[in-house]
């Protein structure tokens, strides 16, 4: 068991890990809505529909907005921006495929290729969320289950759920709020820089609020209203 005064450096760890990743994240899913506008609208469209245009969206709607939801797993998949796992190391001498892998053999996970596999994935370097969807417009779980961008198996990434929440709530306040335009002069690419993550460079993109900053100011103040209170 993990004794008590591991604790907060463990919590440090799992949020310190997070940071980069959910950046780059975030980075790419704002690309994507400027490089496909018709996605950014459907995407808008069922925000609208389902939470209105009087509050900011919670995670309560997530199970009523697969459209979004859609968008994260393809936005994942495509990007694949986690292209290969951390070193693991096999326990015991194991086969794989008909290929021997003894003990103690460092392995790494091809993410990128999981992702891209023409074998399971229908024209894989179209971005294309719908592909997420079944005919009844819900989300096909054992599909964005296949998603690869947090490891797998009992060493997985311990972060994925908080992180697939943020992103959620991230990009689903982000769109409720904003358009998201490219920028005329420097159009953006998906260009990127490679290491342990796939950074996208550095790129310009036009934001305009959908209306105004009321709601945005309403829960800010709210916000700090409930620090002023701990």
């Amino acid at each position: 068991g993990l004794d008590l005064e591991d604790v907060p450096a463990t919590i440090t760890d799992i949020f310190g890990a997070s940071q980069d990743t959910l950046s780059t994240a975030l980075l790419w899913l704002l690309i994507l809505f400027t490089r496909y506008p018709d996605v950014q609208a459907r995407v808008q469209a069922e925000l609208d529909q389902v939470v209105g245009r009087d509050r900011l969206p919670c995670m309560s709607d997530q199970p009523n907005l697969p459209y979004v939801m859609a968008f994260l797993y393809e936005s994942m998949r495509f990007t694949s921006f986690l292209p290969v796992t951390l070193p693991h190391a096999t326990t015991a001498n194991t086969f794989v495929l008909g290929y021997y892998i003894p003990k103690n053999t460092v392995v790494f996970v091809n993410q990128w290729s999981v992702n891209h596999d023409p074998a399971k994935w229908s024209n894989p370097e179209d971005f294309d969320p719908a592909r997420f969807l079944d005919k009844d417009g819900f989300i096909n779980k054992a599909l964005a289950s296949s998603v690869m961008i947090f490891s797998v198996g009992k060493r997985r990434c311990i972060g994925e759920e908080l992180s697939k929440t943020l992103l959620f709530l991230f990009i689903s306040i982000l769109a409720h709020q904003c358009n998201f335009k490219a920028n005329q002069n420097e159009p953006s690419n998906m260009s990127f820089s490679y290491g342990l993550s796939i950074k996208p460079k550095s790129f310009k993109i036009h934001v305009s609020l959908r209306e105004s900053m009321k709601l945005l100011d309403s829960a800010v103040e709210k916000l700090q209203a409930e620090e002023a209170c701990q």
